[in-house]
């Protein structure tokens, strides 16, 4: 006697199916291919942009500044040296106790990966005291900045990233 419960009529309709790749090698591996492709071809197809960006008018022309006004365009990107500089002066303190030299570091808005690498540093153990030159933007795109500070010890490379219109220090290169 057959069983009338919804689970006794679904395994019914469902069971022949999952059976039958299960018959024959190749009709496994032609199963799991075949998943495998749709897979591939949903992600691609959810990569894709929806819509080619409109042309971009003109700097300064009429229509350019009509759109920049009516769409309230978005806040300039900050400098990125002030926070590189600060995060570096904050760093070449081996004066400071371990509290006091992680209060300057915290202040200079270190991201949590950073923090988490300079978390074992001894402050005596960094091998400059002060910074002494201009800082340089070696690079910088949208998101990601890359500034050179010299120090009384060796140059450092700052890697920052920008989150929210804010710049964050991801890492420190001394001697860079």
């Amino acid at each position: 006697m057959r069983s009338t419960t919804t689970r006794g009529v679904l395994w019914e309709v469902i069971a022949p199916v999952l059976r039958w790749p299960m018959r024959s090698p190749f009709r496994f591996f032609s199963v799991v291919v075949g998943i495998v492709f749709v897979i591939w071809l949903i992600a691609q197809w959810s990569d894709a942009p929806d819509a080619e960006p409109a042309a971009q008018p003109e700097r300064g022309s009429a229509s350019a500044q009509q759109s920049a006004s009516a769409s309230g365009s978005p806040a300039p990107v900050p400098d990125p040296t002030p926070l590189a500089v600060k995060f570096v002066a904050a760093w070449a303190r081996p004066d400071l106790t371990t509290d006091e030299w992680w209060a300057g570091i915290n202040a200079a808005r270190p991201d949590e990966s950073l923090a988490q690498a300079l978390g074992t540093t001894d402050p005596a153990t960094v091998p400059a005291t002060k910074v002494v030159g201009a800082a340089k933007v070696l690079e910088q795109t949208d998101g990601e900045a890359r500034v050179e500070v010299t120090t009384d010890g060796p140059k450092v490379i700052v890697y920052l990233t920008l989150v929210d219109n804010v710049w964050y220090v991801a890492n420190i290169l001394p001697g860079g």
